[in-house]
């Protein structure tokens, strides 16, 4: 599979692009190959709290002491952007308008898939 988000980490700053479904449950994530933090941390940290709190909004931008998150909604889900303080917030919109479709498309042929792995792995 093409790599979707590699355009969107390799921005200078971005940490990590996270695709979460409406529950709040992880879909599909990549971790730029620069990031020196807990991978771990990223990915299996409980979003469903948050993701619950967010309601409609349909794009955010979160800044913190030492970072920021960036939230656009998608069709069927979330795409959050961890990004560091620094961060080019213009460029990384704009390559959120660019992925939304792909995103789209990733969602409803990769849900037949899922479901046909995990009856036959787990």
């Amino acid at each position: 599979m093409k790599d979707v988000f590699k355009d969107l980490v390799g921005i200078e700053g971005v940490h990590a692009a996270i695709v979460l479904d409406p529950a709040g449950s992880l879909v599909a994530s990549r971790l730029s190959d620069q990031y020196q933090g807990n991978p771990g941390a990223v990915t299996k940290f409980n979003w469903e709290p948050f993701i619950l709190e967010l309601g409609e909004h349909a794009d955010a931008d979160f800044v913190y002491d030492k970072g920021r998150i960036y939230l656009r909604k998608l069709p069927a889900g979330f795409l959050l952007v961890i990004m560091n303080d620094i961060a080019p917030i213009s460029m990384v919109r704009l390559n959120c308008e660019i992925l939304l479709p792909e995103l789209d498309g990733m969602k409803r042929s990769g849900g037949r898939i899922g479901r046909i792995l995990k009856k036959r792995i787990f």
